[in-house]
């Protein structure tokens, strides 16, 4: 049966090669289709799941995120698990910012939640910093990170500042007095770069600015969102006690902006991209198909004579069908197989050849199975 399906190959070698041209280049076709979605899936589930959505405390016109000096309430408000945001975020950062005046110069005394509210300290942003507490931005005790380059001067020392909180608290008037006090800080480690800051740990700056005014405030907030999907839900709960940015505002109440913007524009481009790809799986798969019964199709005509006499000398209808399958289809599955391989797509590939597959068969089914005598009117 081999030795004549070649022979048969070898007769109408343009039919065979156009066979595994065909084959090659629609399975080449789908398997890239089916590699492209995945990877666009697979990204598209790298978005949902890595991407960091993060909402910022702003004034009520939008126009800064730092030296809010905001009521405790509103931090409250936002921690809180019943009531406010608290079940549906996670990394809040906050700052406290105060003046100093120490033996470093005139500047700030930072106070930061974590090393990844300001860059100087973190290392993703090519800062860094070394403390000897471990609990160092949890503590309420007075002492601070300063400058690399001074750290060797007052490792180990108390570092005397005198502190002033120069800003007014969000819609509290008058915050009391404001004059300077002196406050001595234990040096506990650095912080990468120059300059004359000092970091403090975040509940000792709050406790710091309180002494000096009499409330407790915080100069900025921001944090991530646990689920992105629950954007709006957190907008429509934040409503409660913030406003929407507007320039042209003039609320006392701070806004708040939910940065989802970017997030959701590569979401929905990933999301297209999926869907358009998957719409052009079913064209490529009938392609396939067509391409099956087009080549089963110019395989047949003209044969009806010869499918006649080999019915007649006995072969059956099975074995006869067989053999002009296994002529079509030797050469496309060689070259499907090849692209499955080298494209690292087997699945496709084999999907492909299944389509190609069933077209070819119906193609030359009715005239295998037809009757030596049927076959031989049809060639009259």
């Amino acid at each position: 049966m081999m030795s004549t399906v070649f022979k048969r190959m070898l007769r109408r070698p343009w039919l065979s090669l156009a066979g595994l041209i065909l084959a090659a280049a629609l399975c080449f076709v789908l398997c890239f289709l089916v590699r492209y979605r995945n990877a666009q899936a697979a990204q598209l589930e790298e978005i949902r799941n890595s991407y960091v959505v993060r909402g910022v405390v702003t004034d009520a016109r939008g126009t800064k995120s730092n030296n809010l000096c905001l009521n405790r309430m509103w931090l409250e408000f936002i921690q809180d698990e019943e009531k406010g945001l608290g079940s549906y975020i996670t990394d809040v950062r906050l700052i406290k910012n105060l003046e100093s005046k120490s033996e470093l110069g005139t500047a700030l005394a930072v106070g930061v939640s974590s090393p990844q509210t300001d860059k100087r300290l973190d290392a993703a942003l090519d800062g860094g910093y070394y403390s000897e507490r471990e609990d160092f931005f949890e503590t309420k005790d007075f002492c601070c990170l300063v400058p690399e380059f001074v750290y060797e001067r007052y490792a180990g020392q108390q570092l005397a500042c005198v502190l002033t909180n120069p800003y007014t608290s969000a819609g509290l008037g008058s915050v009391g007095d404001n004059n300077g006090t002196e406050f001595k800080l234990d040096v506990v480690g650095w912080y990468k770069g120059d300059g004359e800051d000092i970091i403090l740990p975040f509940p000792a700056a709050q406790r710091l600015g309180g002494r000096l005014t009499n409330t407790v405030s915080v100069d900025a907030i921001s944090f991530a969102l646990k689920d992105n999907s629950q954007a709006d839900l957190v907008r429509e709960i934040a409503s409660k006690e913030f406003i929407q940015p507007d320039p042209s505002s003039l609320s006392f109440r701070p806004g708040l902006t939910v940065q989802d913007r970017q997030y959701r524009a590569a979401l929905t481009e990933m999301e297209q991209n999926v869907r358009r790809t998957e719409r052009l799986l079913p064209v490529s798969a009938f392609l396939s198909l067509a391409a099956g019964f087009f080549l089963g199709f110019l395989s047949v005509r003209g044969e009806t004579r010869t499918y006649a006499l080999m019915r007649t000398l006995g072969v059956g209808a099975g074995r006869l069908t067989g053999m002009v399958l296994l002529e079509q289809l030797l050469l496309p599955a060689v070259g499907a197989l090849a692209v499955g391989l080298i494209m690292g797509q087997p699945l496709p590939a084999l999907v492909y050849f299944a389509c190609h597959a069933v077209g070819c068969l119906l193609a030359v089914l009715r005239p295998a199975l037809a009757a030596p005598t049927k076959l031989l009117r049809v060639q009259e």
